[in-house]
């Protein structure tokens, strides 16, 4: 199928986001001697993550006529929040026990808060919706493949950041389920912000040293890891039987068409 300029864009915006990620990396690599995982990590790649949630927005507002969403359905709520709560609780805990004004404490909440924001607009917002207004059936199924497929890839250049190979291996598989995960949890709630804001929360628990420090919060998210997965797969199969229902309707109606035609012409 020929891609409509709006998906050829918002690929390509996509694109751009992971090579100035693989840049950042190898950049705090090489010469700020900063490895993936490390403590200051975070810090060293403050500057690139700036960079790439002012070129997300630029983006979108560029684009925003463009990807106006394709329906005016309102989003549902109660099975988002089954997830979201339990983050929002974690990290209300965490801050309210061990937060200080301190750079140390300070930094990873404001990248995270800055990942959250750039990945969810440019990965769902962005590119997901792009794809999503693709002419054709197989539109939906083609813009949750491509749009996961495309997050998990973007987190393949931590290879370049001395993260080793086969840690990012399972990290390209854990957010392709991740990026499915978002992109149905969009189609659900119909909000960004909300997305944008799970999003912030889940890496800052990991990334900002609360699942380390408490180590119950490891449990949970392991939990919460496992929920993602059954939705997953549970919303997809239920997609699949939407869709086989729909093209039986469609192969049901084909032949009553043709007869109709065929009576109007012999009149």
């Amino acid at each position: 199928m020929t891609r409509t300029r709006t998906a050829r864009i918002t690929i390509a915006c996509a694109i751009a986001y992971i090579l100035v990620m693989g840049l950042g990396n190898a950049i705090v690599h090489n010469f700020s001697h900063v490895s993936y995982g490390d403590t200051n990590y975070v810090r060293a790649m403050l500057p690139f993550l700036f960079l790439l949630a002012a070129g997300t927005l630029c983006c979108f507002l560029v684009r925003r006529k463009q990807l106006a969403p394709v329906s005016n359905e309102r989003g549902r709520l109660p099975l988002f929040l089954l997830l979201f709560l339990p983050l929002v609780g974690m990290a209300l805990f965490y801050v309210f026990t061990n937060g200080e004004l301190s750079a140390a404490f300070l930094t990873p909440l404001v990248a995270t808060l800055l990942v959250g924001f750039a990945e969810e607009m440019m990965f769902r917002r962005i590119l997901y919706m792009g794809l999503l207004r693709e002419p054709g059936g197989q539109s939906l199924k083609g813009a949750l493949l491509v749009s996961s497929v495309v997050f998990s890839l973007l987190h393949s250049v931590n290879v370049l950041a001395g993260s080793p190979f086969s840690n990012v291996l399972v990290q390209l598989v854990t957010t392709f389920v991740a990026g499915l995960f978002y992109a149905l949890m969009y189609d659900y709630t119909r909000n960004i912000g909300l997305l944008i804001a799970s999003h912030f929360l889940w890496d800052y628990l990991l990334l900002g040293g609360a699942a380390t420090k408490i180590p119950v919060f490891g449990v949970v998210i392991t939990m919460l890891n496992v929920a993602q997965f059954i939705i997953v797969v549970v919303f997809l199969v239920q997609r699949w039987k939407q869709e086989k229902a729909h093209e039986t309707a469609q192969q049901a109606a084909a032949p009553r068409d043709h007869d109709s035609m065929n009576t109007t012409t012999g009149m």
